[in-house]
């Protein structure tokens, strides 16, 4: 049980009183600005929240956030099909053949767009050449059929139409085969025998049917008949049905995808056989094969890509089992000659039969220097088409023709590390992952927060993957008094961090490989803290790519009185063990691991046993509240929901009213239905803290509360769901107001039907005169206006898989003090299946109060150009919904004093948000302005801009009541 008393919360002064210079080095945060050059998928949410800084009468520090406001980028259509983007009639494949032989062509199309859609695929000849064409699928990429299922036939050859391939955006493939075959009768070797012609379209039901450039592309294979050798040659990543020459025969694991290696591998079979820790290899295998109706002899040179490095004395013949072929150009087997000279292998055949296959395999190493992806570790081999009787391995001649492209996927390797500013990538690394290790390099000390104010401890977050990556951070393990509430910042403090993945949980955004950002983590400590310390947090990153990469570190301040027990949490009547130790919940909590774990198919409840014991010598009354961390307030996971019933009813019945009143002495049961939505995958131990928290003081003096912590697995998933979001935190002036936005969400399968809305402070808080009451956003802008609907208490109505936005006004008492914290909830109670997901709004009273607006507007390019900004753009905070890539948003930040006294050195500060870049934006004339301040803000003398962050403020300057200041700036859309 935690001492602490809710109030007014105030920040510490930074060194340099104008925020907006610290948004300057925000450079800090991505890295690079080259950590923003992706280009984002279709449907990916643009989100972006200004902040403000200023310094309130008292002299504190103040931060106001706006809005979020949302743009979702729209589908763009491109592809290409073997590189070739129209129709031509560029010949791709030359194969050869007798009569009566199939040849297998193979080729690539590719998605270059930025969303999936659908291509239908033809092979067109002149009637009169091929006795059949058919077309498979080769997913591995190595010129031949994945299987004898044909996904179009043609008899005789005419068209041959392959069903709509759905492919992935952002060059997803479909790779196929097309396999002509030459009638039996076929007499009279011409050159070309006959062609076929590889059309791809896209699907006439394309939603972006109109953004392509070019809705179609082809291409040739050209067919050669002969009486003499006629060779084909594919290449795969593969292992060989014959014995290797070393380790027992057995081949090194032939994969297609995988990481690079690392430093300092070694280049030997031994080494290729049994590789070392974090070294890579793979076996390549030439197929050849002679289609002819005579013997011939067969060249074929692989000079292998940067990404590869061929492992000496590694290669091996089919028709030698288990012997290994030398480097050098004699030595080898009877019928073969092969040579390798660094990169660059050749094997001349000196005899291939009509109707046989014959094969030469090797291994390589995936090199350290490998790019993330195939750019580096994808070629062709090449060969002579027919008989080349003079060919030997240093003189192979002149080959013609082509293999397939073999391509091995190098995979990205994330890590991450978070430490102190002073550390490293090694020294603050985690012996345990999610556990600071202990060391100065991995903790962060400042100086003791007084009651009612905050402090700030700065992070250092790296990147020691291979690949650009994003780091979701929380705040948990806090040990601060409790009401401490926890916020992220990027380096500077004052622009929030975001989520930029969508994920729920916010993050760095991407940080490049090799780089590092600082962050800030601001602890907001209650006026009336009287608990003991020392005060420490964890700060967790987890990688958003790779989630089994977790790192942490700590902070910590000095302390101030100790906590005392006067509730206890439990989820026994009799409790169990000791709340800070192991499982346990009796007396001052949260343990270290869960006391209950329950599991539930997602959508369904969980039901938590709570009981509250009153150990004071006064009666009293209890809020309850959830958490996924420890810090409170704190948040649910996305999506998630906490209803409190009356104890031993079901999840089904009525919330509970809280608070809870609990005689002297006595003990009362609640229960806690916890509902992780439907869409949640499984997880195992989803941490879940709940704390009891009084609403009046305790015979100490203080307000009290105790923590307990359980957790949730969830299975399966159900059919209903609903979500009510964001929790919201805001500043009131006496007798003024304030607007929050909710998004209710039906998150099933099903319809989540009928509900009714409720919003309500605390008791305590009705009595001192605060007051609240709900509107429909009819326009969904996330902003009180005409067209809004007054909520009358009748049923509403949510369909599967809508949205209703809803907005939550609160009016405080004109009698109200500055620091005075009033928190309402609104709750979204369903008659059936749903639930009663809730929000909390958190309002502090002040007396100087900065209100903060965010608005955006589209300005689409015109020929890949934005143009310029309109004098009076339309501005408004409802989501853009037709956004493309090259399109920019131009963004307008308003900060207003609604309060009754003056304020000073105001600063607004933003971030430019992932996906998108200030370069290449048309900006607007006038960025920065303002009236009612002192020495009036211009563009010229008081916006700022980095690659990352732009600002509109100045160090000193006074904000009469109704003075504000205006900036606007515009953003591009990778593409």
């Amino acid at each position: 049980m935690i001492i602490h008393k809710p109030t007014h919360r105030t920040g510490a002064k930074p060194a340099a009183t104008w925020a907006g210079a610290a948004a300057l080095s925000l450079g800090f945060l991505f890295g690079s600005p080259a950590a923003f050059a992706v280009a984002p998928l279709a449907n990916t949410v643009i989100g972006n929240q200004a902040s403000a800084s200023y310094t309130d009468p008292n002299g504190i520090v103040q931060l106001a956030s706006s809005n979020l406001v949302q743009t979702t980028v729209q589908q763009v259509g491109s592809f290409n099909l073997d590189a070739r983007t129209s129709n031509t009639t560029d010949v791709i494949n030359t194969k050869t053949g007798a009569a009566g032989i199939t040849v297998y062509a193979p080729h690539v199309l590719t998605n270059t767009g930025n969303g999936a859609d659908g291509f239908n695929i033809s092979i067109t000849s002149p009637a009169a050449g091929f006795s059949r064409v058919e077309v498979f699928a080769d997913a591995n990429g190595d010129g031949l059929p994945d299987n004898t299922s044909a996904l179009c036939t043609a008899v005789p050859a005419a068209t041959c139409s392959v069903p709509t391939q759905t492919v992935a955006g952002n060059n997803g493939v479909f790779q196929f085969v097309v396999a002509y075959s030459i009638p039996t009768t076929a007499t009279t070797p011409i050159t070309p025998f006959n062609v076929g012609t590889v059309t791809a379209v896209v699907v006439p039901s394309s939603p972006v049917l109109a953004s392509y450039s070019s809705t179609t592309a082809a291409d040739v294979d050209n067919v050669n008949l002969t009486t003499v050798a006629a060779f084909n040659a594919t290449k795969a990543i593969g292992s060989p049905a014959v014995a290797w020459s070393t380790n027992g025969g057995v081949w090194p694991v032939a994969t297609s995808t995988g990481p690079r290696s690392v430093t300092g591998c070694a280049l030997t079979n031994a080494g290729a056989a049994a590789p070392a820790a974090g070294c890579v290899y793979t076996t390549y295998t030439l197929n050849l094969s002679n289609t002819g109706g005579a013997v011939g002899k067969i060249a074929i040179s692989d000079t292998l890509p940067s990404g590869f490095t061929y492992v000496p004395g590694s290669a091996v013949w089919s028709s030698s089992p288990g012997t290994a072929l030398t480097d050098a150009a004699l030595g080898d087997p009877a019928g073969i000659d092969f040579r390798a000279t660094g990169n660059t292998v050749t094997a001349v055949v000196a005899a291939l039969n009509p109707n046989v296959t014959q094969s030469v395999s090797f291994v390589v190493l995936v090199n350290e220097t490998a790019l993330i992806g195939t750019s580096t570790t994808t070629n062709t081999a090449t060969y002579n088409p027919v008989d080349a009787p003079a060919a030997t391995s240093t003189a192979p001649g002149t080959l013609g023709s082509s293999t397939n492209p073999a391509a091995y996927t190098v995979t990205a390797s994330y890590g991450i590390v978070l430490g102190a500013t002073a550390s490293t990538a090694v020294t603050a690394k985690d012996t345990v992952a999610g556990t600071p290790n202990g060391t100065a390099a991995d903790l962060t000390i400042q100086p003791s927060v007084s009651p009612g104010g905050s402090v700030l401890f700065t992070q250092t977050v790296y990147n020691t993957g291979n690949a650009t990556d994003t780091v979701n951070v929380t705040a948990l393990a806090s040990t601060f008094p409790a009401g401490t509430t926890f916020q992220l910042f990027s380096a500077g403090g004052v622009v929030a961090l975001l989520d930029t993945t969508g994920d729920g949980i916010v993050d760095t955004g991407p940080i490049s490989a090799g780089s590092s950002v600082n962050i800030i983590i601001r602890a907001n400590v209650p006026a009336g803290a009287t608990a003991a310390g020392p005060f420490v947090v964890n700060v967790r990153g987890v990688s958003a790519n790779d989630t089994s990469k977790i790192d942490a570190t700590q902070d910590q301040a000095t302390a101030l009185v100790a906590p005392s027990s006067l509730i206890d949490l439990t989820n026994t009547a009799v409790g169990t063990g000791i709340g800070n130790v192991g499982s346990g919940d009796l007396g001052a909590g949260p343990s270290p691991s869960p006391t209950t774990t329950v599991s539930t198919p997602a959508g369904s409840s969980a039901l938590f046993t709570l009981f509250l014991k009153n150990n004071d010598t006064a009666a009293n009354s209890y809020n309850l509240s959830a958490s996924q961390t420890a810090a409170f307030p704190g948040s649910l996971p996305a999506g998630w929901t906490v209803k409190y019933v009356a104890g031993g009813a079901t999840c089904s019945a009525a919330a509970v009213t809280q608070p809870v009143a609990v005689a002297v002495g006595a003990q009362v049961q609640v229960d806690a239905c916890v509902t992780p939505p439907v869409t949640q995958t499984p997880v195992t131990a989803q941490p879940m803290y709940f704390r009891v928290t009084s609403t009046a003081v305790a015979t100490t003096g203080a307000i009290v509360s105790d923590t307990k912590l359980d957790a949730v697995t969830v299975t399966t998933a159900m059919t209903f769901g609903a979500t009510l979001t964001p929790d919201n935190n805001g500043q009131v002036a006496a007798g003024g107001s304030v607007v929050y936005a909710h998004t209710l969400t039906s998150t099933g399968a099903q319809s989540c039907g009928a509900y009714t809305l409720a919003a309500s402070p605390t008791s305590a808080d009705i009595t001192l005169g605060w007051t609240t009451v709900i509107y429909v956003d009819v326009n969904g802008d996330g902003q009180l206006d005409a067209g809004d609907t007054l909520y009358s208490g009748s049923s509403l109505s949510l369909a599967t898989g809508a949205t209703q936005k809803l907005l939550v006004k609160v009016f405080a008492p004109g009698g109200a003090a500055a620091g005075a914290t009033d928190v309402a909830t609104v709750t979204a109670t369903f008659a059936a299946n749903c639930g009663a997901p809730s929000a909390t709004d958190t309002s502090t009273v002040i007396t100087g109060q900065i209100r903060l607006v965010k608005t955006q507007v589209l300005n689409a390019a015109v020929a890949g150009t934005c143009p310029a900004v309109p004098a009076t753009p339309a501005f408004s905070a409802a989501p853009i919904m037709a956004a493309k890539p090259g399109d920019c948003i131009v963004y307008q930040v308003v900060a207003t004093n609604e309060g009754a006294a003056p304020v000073s050195n105001l600063a607004i500060n933003d971030a430019i948000p992932a996906y998108t870049s200030l370069t290449g934006a048309t900006q607007p004339t006038v960025r920065c302005t303002s009236t009612g301040i002192t020495t009036a803000f211009t563009t010229a003398a008081n916006y700022a801009s980095t690659t990352v962050a732009v600002s509109c403020g100045s160090a000193v300057n006074a904000v009469i009541p109704g003075g504000s200041a205006t900036m606007t700036f515009s953003v591009k859309i990778n593409n």
